[in-house]
C-alpha cells in the first residue's frame, strides 16, 4: 500500500468524509468511486479538511479533473474557490458560518448540471 493510500484510509476512518471529498481522495488513489463534486461551501469545507490531512491529493488534481466535466471546471478554478472560502469563512468555519461569495462562485463554476435538481436555497438532489 502506498503512502497516499495509507493516509486516505486513515482519513476515511477518522476524518469528516463527504461524498465529494471521498471522490477526490479515491480518484487520487486511482480507485473507482462515485463522481460526486462539492455542491456548496459545506461540501467544499470537507474537501479542504481532507486536503489538509492528505495534502498529497493535490498532486493528483489531474485525475480528479478527469472524473467529470464539472470536476474539470472546479479543478481549473480550485485555487480561486479555495482562496475565496478561506478568506470568507476560514477552514472549518473558523471565521464565520456563512460563505455566500463562495457559494455564488461555486454555482457559477458548476453551471447547469443536468444531474442536479435545485429544490431551493441550499437544497439539491443529485442523480448519478
Amino acid at each position: 500500500m502506498s503512502d497516499i493510500e495509507k493516509k486516505v484510509l486513515h482519513w476515511i476512518a477518522t476524518g469528516r468524509v463527504g461524498s465529494s471529498s471521498k471522490a477526490m481522495a479515491l480518484a487520487a488513489c486511482e480507485v473507482q468511486s462515485a463522481k460526486s463534486y462539492p455542491l456548496d461551501p459545506g461540501d467544499l469545507n470537507r474537501c479542504l479538511l481532507m486536503l489538509q490531512q492528505v495534502p498529497e491529493v493535490r498532486h493528483h488534481f489531474d485525475k480528479i479533473a478527469a472524473l467529470s466535466e464539472v470536476w474539470g471546471r472546479l479543478i481549473d478554478r480550485w485555487g480561486e474557490i479555495e482562496a475565496t472560502f478561506l478568506e470568507e469563512a476560514g477552514l472549518d468555519w473558523s471565521k464565520q458560518r456563512r460563505a455566500p461569495d463562495t457559494y455564488r462562485l461555486m454555482k457559477e463554476v458548476i453551471g447547469n448540471d443536468p444531474n442536479v435538481i435545485q429544490l431551493g436555497p441550499g437544497a439539491q438532489i443529485r442523480f448519478q
